[in-house]
């Protein structure tokens, strides 16, 4: 570990690729492993069993597939089989299956689809068709885990009321979801239930004032800690070192990290709103739980992002440098404040 005050040296690190659906594609002939593969590699990533054994061993691996595609006929176990025992795993019930079969019946068609599979193909397969069907049931099977998250994260926010507008009511056609790589800023406060309604709300204002200022937009539906989101990750910072100096005496300890995240957009209550949802805010909600009171931590991915356009920013600040596996670092800044004492409205006290 190194303690610095003067800007830390740049750190070749490589930003994460977005992550591509995961296919498990099922055929006992590998012919039909390759055809397959070659049609869905460039938008996915492709796992293959040649075995209904083996497809059951990479479902329930701690890695599943979002996705299977699913031969019928298979001499060790049969593709009905394999979808009954996904079925009947819990954790596994929820992945949709599509049959990829020779057998061309109404009959077995019927079986698969009366077993859950949310689709059957007949082989030999039309190549477009393939495409065009599993794109579909992924975009629709993505959709649809979205508006669980961001139902069940509107449950603890809105009133039951609002929440049935929202989900069931005139407000649904209103939600709609964006994938943009943001940054995002985690500020654990003291417990806010200590405070009056006024205070809380004289706090929500001024740190959403001060992330407009930096061109970011304050997400007012986090449960236990203050969220903003940028498209900047230098915005991100320097908003952050604002918030750790302007509030002094509330010791927060904030996280900043980037990440390729999901913005749902939605009306409620007459109000246009914004909702950070994806694995990035419980990965900057574990940073800001890295960082040390009146500081800020942020993560290896934001650091490669901003440490040659920080310099300026930091050299008054006490920096931390801390090196993990290949060389990626991380670093922590604890701004020098700008007073003894917060300059939030209402926040000059101690609680």
């Amino acid at each position: 570990m190194q303690y610095r005050t003067s800007p830390p040296s740049a750190v070749p690190a490589a930003v994460p690729a977005p992550r591509k659906p995961r296919l498990l594609v099922v055929d006992d002939m590998p012919d039909n492993l390759f055809l397959m593969n070659g049609l869905l590699e460039d938008r996915y990533e492709i796992v293959q069993a040649p075995s209904g054994k083996d497809a059951l061993r990479e479902a329930m691996s701690e890695s599943p597939p979002d996705m299977v595609l699913l031969d019928i006929m298979m001499p060790d176990m049969d593709g009905y089989e394999v979808l009954r025992r996904i079925r009947q795993h819990p954790p596994t019930a929820h992945i949709p299956v599509i049959f990829v079969t020779a057998l061309a019946s109404q009959h077995d068609e019927r079986l698969g689809r009366d077993l859950g599979a949310i689709d059957y193909l007949t082989k030999p397969v039309d190549p477009q068709q393939v495409i065009d069907r599993v794109e579909a049931h992924v975009r629709r099977t993505l959709h649809t885990r979205r508006m669980e998250e961001l139902s069940e994260k509107m449950a603890r926010q809105l009133s039951p009321e609002a929440w049935q507008r929202l989900f069931h009511g005139e407000d649904l056609p209103s939600i709609r979801f964006e994938e943009k790589n943001l940054t995002l800023m985690l500020a654990e406060t003291p417990p806010l239930d200590a405070w009056s309604e006024r205070d809380c709300d004289s706090f929500t204002a001024e740190v959403e004032w001060l992330v407009t200022r930096h061109l970011g937009e304050f997400d007012r539906f986090v449960f236990g800690a203050t969220v903003a989101f940028f498209e900047s990750p230098i915005a991100c910072v320097r908003a952050a070192m604002d918030l750790q100096r302007s509030a002094v005496e509330l010791r927060m300890h904030i996280g900043v990290h980037s990440g390729d995240a999901v913005l749902a957009h939605f009306r409620s209550e007459g109000f246009e709103h914004q909702v950070v949802l994806g694995p990035v805010v419980e990965a900057v909600a574990k940073v800001a739980g890295t960082a040390a009171t009146g500081s800020i931590m942020i993560s290896p991915q934001t650091y490669l992002l901003v440490q040659n356009d920080i310099q300026g920013d930091i050299t008054n600040c006490l920096v931390t440098e801390e090196f993990h596996d290949s060389d990626i670092a991380q670093a922590c800044i604890t701004p020098m404040p700008v007073t003894d004492m917060s300059t939030f409205a209402g926040l000059g006290w101690s609680h």
